[in-house]
C-alpha cells in the first residue's frame, strides 16, 4: 500500500468514526426528549374479512419500527366506537388521549407471535366503527392511531397507521419524521466532507 492510499484509508475511517460519533449524539438527544424515540408503523387485519355483524371475528395488529423490525412485547389495547360526529375530529395519530363516549369494544391485544398481536371482536351493528390503537408500552405514556373498519360491507384488507412516539417536548408527527430522515443525511454529509478535506496526503517536505 503507497503512502497517498494509506492516508486516504486512515482519512476515510476517521471521518467514519467521526460521523457515527455525531450520529450517537444526535440520538441521545432526541432520548433526552423522548423516552420512546421511534415512529412505529402498524397494520390491522380481519378475519374472516370481510366481517358480520353480530358473528365474531379476529381482530389482528401488527408493529415494526421505521427499519421494518418487529416490535415485540408491546401492551396495545384497542377500542371501537360508531364511526360519529366525536370520533370524526380525533386525529389519525396522537400522543394525547381523545376524550370519547365509553367504547362498544374494549380489548388489550394478546401478542400471539413476536410483533403479531390480535384479539376476538364481536359487534352487533352494520356500519363505520372507528378503531382507536392505543400503545401503552412505557408507563405514563401513550401514542394512539385511528382507522375506520367497515363492518357489513366489502373486504376491509389491511389497515395501516403510525404511533408516533411520544415525547416529553413537542410532539409533532412531522417533527420527528425530518429527524428520522435527517439523522442519516446529516451523518453521511460530514463523511462527505471530511474525506473530502482530509484525504488529501500532506507533501513530504524536501530532503535537506
Amino acid at each position: 500500500m503507497t503512502r497517498a492510499r494509506g492516508l486516504r484509508l486512515r482519512a476515510t475511517l476517521r471521518a467514519a468514526l467521526l460521523a457515527t460519533l455525531l450520529a450517537v449524539l444526535l440520538a441521545g438527544l432526541v432520548g433526552l426528549a423522548s423516552a420512546h424515540a421511534t415512529l412505529v408503523l402498524g397494520d390491522v387485519e380481519v378475519s374472516p374479512d370481510p366481517p358480520v355483524a353480530g358473528e365474531p371475528f379476529r381482530l389482528t395488529v401488527t408493529l415494526a419500527d421505521p427499519a421494518l423490525a418487529p416490535v415485540e412485547d408491546a401492551v396495545v389495547f384497542i377500542e371501537l366506537r360508531e364511526h360519529r360526529a366525536e370520533t370524526a375530529a380525533v386525529p389519525a395519530a396522537s400522543t394525547e388521549a381523545p376524550t370519547l363516549p365509553e367504547p362498544k369494544v374494549e380489548r388489550l391485544l394478546v401478542e400471539v407471535a413476536p410483533a403479531r398481536y390480535e384479539t376476538d371482536v364481536v359487534l352487533e351493528g352494520r356500519g363505520t366503527y372507528h378503531l382507536l390503537i392505543r400503545d401503552q408500552t412505557f408507563e405514563w405514556e401513550e401514542a394512539n392511531a385511528s382507522v375506520l373498519l367497515e363492518l357489513g360491507g366489502a373486504p376491509v384488507g389491511t389497515l395501516p397507521f403510525i404511533l408516533p412516539p411520544t415525547a416529553i417536548g413537542p410532539r409533532s408527527l412531522w417533527t420527528w419524521l425530518i429527524w428520522l430522515i435527517g439523522l442519516p443525511v446529516v451523518a453521511g454529509i460530514v463523511v462527505t466532507v471530511l474525506v473530502l478535506t482530509s484525504g488529501r496526503p500532506r507533501e513530504e517536505a524536501p530532503p535537506a
